[in-house]
């Protein structure tokens, strides 16, 4: 059977597939300024997850779509869960695909807000010893080379450059025309501690939107994937190491 193993497969069909991996896209709904759709976190979460599970020949479970969005809370269309209500969620998703007899889960997450992950993945592989629970942040992975293609990788934090270039090559008909604003914040994002993301910008977005390209969204998405099989191979590399070691 060729392709990867989703929800629109059979029991019988993953009875005939020997799977271990399982890919799971975590995403947001959120305001996304006034020119991207308040789904885009999950949108590319999801095309990312999609092109892992592919290569891994994995099995491709649907996004998670409402996480920790808080700090959009004042943004109509945002919704969003308490991190703890997350951070179970995941927790039961792992505990249940442990049960199935999978050894390996990939969480492929594109939305900063979801800070509670980082803790829950370490908590999960101390708790289950026979799997290994992966956290592919994947902007986090490529923050230091985003500069390769995006001219404002400094400050692009929210419905930017890069989001806006990753849509306008994902659907071009998803992206509106983007809202001039002076209030180009130069805060640490640790203010949305204290403030609202729409009270800290003109139109929801942080950033420079009007420097995206749909050529500069391409070479992004392969640069994404390029960091994520690299980080996974580190890790297997280091898993050597300490076995070898111990």
């Amino acid at each position: 059977m060729d392709g990867v193993l989703t929800i629109f497969h059979t029991a019988s069909d993953f009875g005939q597939k020997e799977t271990t991996t399982v890919v799971l896209p975590i995403g947001a709904i959120e305001q996304h300024g006034s020119h991207l759709p308040v789904g885009t976190d999950t949108i590319v979460a999801v095309e990312l997850a999609q092109r892992i599970a592919e290569r891994l020949d994995a099995y491709l479970l649907p996004p998670l779509a409402v996480t920790s969005s808080i700090e959009h809370r004042l943004g109509r269309g945002t919704v969003y869960l308490k991190p703890a209500t997350l951070a179970a969620v995941l927790t039961d998703t792992v505990a249940s695909l442990h049960e199935s007899g999978y050894s390996r889960v990939l969480l492929v997450n594109f939305h900063g807000g979801n800070w509670i992950v980082k803790p829950t993945v370490r908590q999960l592989n101390r708790d289950y010893a026979d799997m290994e629970i992966v956290l592919l942040d994947l902007a986090t992975l490529a923050n230091a080379r985003l500069g390769e293609v995006i001219d404002n990788p400094a400050g692009d934090v929210h419905a930017g450059e890069m989001e806006t270039s990753i849509m306008l090559y994902l659907d071009e008909s998803r992206v509106g025309t983007v809202r001039p604003t002076d209030r180009k914040t130069g805060l640490s994002q640790s203010f949305l501690d204290y403030f609202d993301m729409t009270e800290l910008t003109g139109d929801g977005y942080w950033g420079y939107p009007e420097a995206a390209t749909k050529e500069k969204g391409e070479k992004l998405m392969e640069l994404l994937i390029e960091c994520a099989f690299d980080y996974l191979a580190l890790l297997e590399e280091q898993k050597r190491i300490v076995r070898s070691n111990g």
